[in-house]
C-alpha cells in the first residue's frame, strides 16, 4: 500500500513538473512571437513607437500547431496614414490563419478574419485638416459636440467668436457642422458668426470637412463620438489575405 502511494506521488510530481515546463515553453514561445510581430509591424507601418500585440486565444503552442491564432489585438499610440495621424489605434481580430510551414519558410499566405477598429483623431490634428485661413482656431470638447474658438478683428478690436459644432460622419468624411454661436461672450445667430468669420476669410457656411480617404482601404469607419482630446472613429476591418516575405 505504501509503495502504491509512493508511486502515485511520483506520478503526480512528474506530471506537475511537466506541466510547468510546458507552460514555461508556451510563455517563452508566445513572448518571442509577439516581439517579432511588434517589430515587423513597426517597420512596415513606419511607426514612431512599437505597437503592442496581444494573443489571448489559449495555449500559444497549440495555436502554432493548428496554424490558427485566436483573439488577436493590436494597439498603437500613433499611426501615420499619409497626411492623417491616428492616435490610440486598436484593432481586434477574432482569428488569423498562418500555417506553421509559412512561418518557418517566411513564404506563404496569412488570412485575417474580419475584425473591429477604433482610433482617435486629435483636435490639433483636426485643426490642421480644415481651412481656418489666417485665424488661430482651437477645438475642445463640449459634451457630445465640439467647441471651436478663435478671435477675429472688428474695427481694430479683437472679438472672440465661438462655434459649437456637431461632428457627423458622411461617407468617408467627418463634417463639423455649426449648431450655435457666440461672439464676445454672448449668444448670436449663426448668420452673424458666419459674417464675422467670413470677413476674416473663413467660410463655415456648411461647416468644416475632414476627409478620411487616408485611412487604410481595409478599414470602414461606421460611427464616431467626441472624446476629451479628439474625435473617436469606430468601424470594421475587412477580411483580407497577405503574402509573407
Amino acid at each position: 500500500m505504501a509503495r502504491s502511494r509512493s508511486t502515485l506521488v511520483r506520478v503526480v510530481v512528474t506530471v506537475a513538473a511537466l506541466a510547468v515546463v510546458l507552460v514555461a515553453a508556451d510563455l517563452a514561445a508566445r513572448s518571442w512571437a509577439v516581439g517579432r510581430a511588434e517589430r515587423e509591424l513597426q517597420e512596415r507601418l513606419a511607426l514612431p513607437q512599437p505597437p503592442q500585440v496581444d494573443l489571448a486565444g489559449g495555449s500559444f503552442l497549440w495555436q502554432v500547431l493548428r496554424g490558427r491564432y485566436e483573439d488577436v489585438t493590436v494597439t498603437a499610440q500613433r499611426v501615420p496614414a499619409d497626411d492623417l495621424v491616428l492616435d490610440d489605434v486598436l484593432v481586434h481580430l477574432p482569428a488569423v490563419r498562418a500555417p506553421l510551414g509559412a512561418l518557418v519558410s517566411g513564404a506563404g499566405a496569412v488570412d485575417v478574419a474580419a475584425g473591429t477598429f477604433r482610433a482617435e483623431v486629435g483636435f490639433e490634428e483636426l485643426v490642421t485638416r480644415v481651412d481656418t485661413g489666417s485665424l488661430d482656431v482651437t477645438l475642445t470638447r463640449d459634451g457630445d459636440d465640439v467647441r471651436a474658438l478663435t478671435t477675429v478683428g472688428v474695427l481694430g478690436f479683437g472679438v472672440e467668436v465661438g462655434l459649437t459644432v456637431e461632428p457627423r460622419l458622411v461617407g468617408e468624411e467627418v463634417r463639423l457642422v455649426p449648431v450655435s454661436a457666440e461672439a464676445a461672450g454672448r449668444e448670436v445667430p449663426l448668420s452673424r458668426a458666419r459674417q464675422l468669420l467670413g470677413a476674416a476669410g473663413v467660410d463655415v457656411l456648411d461647416g468644416w470637412t475632414v476627409t478620411l480617404d487616408e485611412v487604410p482601404e481595409q478599414v470602414r469607419v461606421q460611427d464616431l463620438a467626441v472624446a476629451d482630446d479628439g474625435v473617436v472613429l469606430r468601424g470594421a476591418v475587412a477580411a483580407t489575405s497577405a503574402e509573407l516575405g
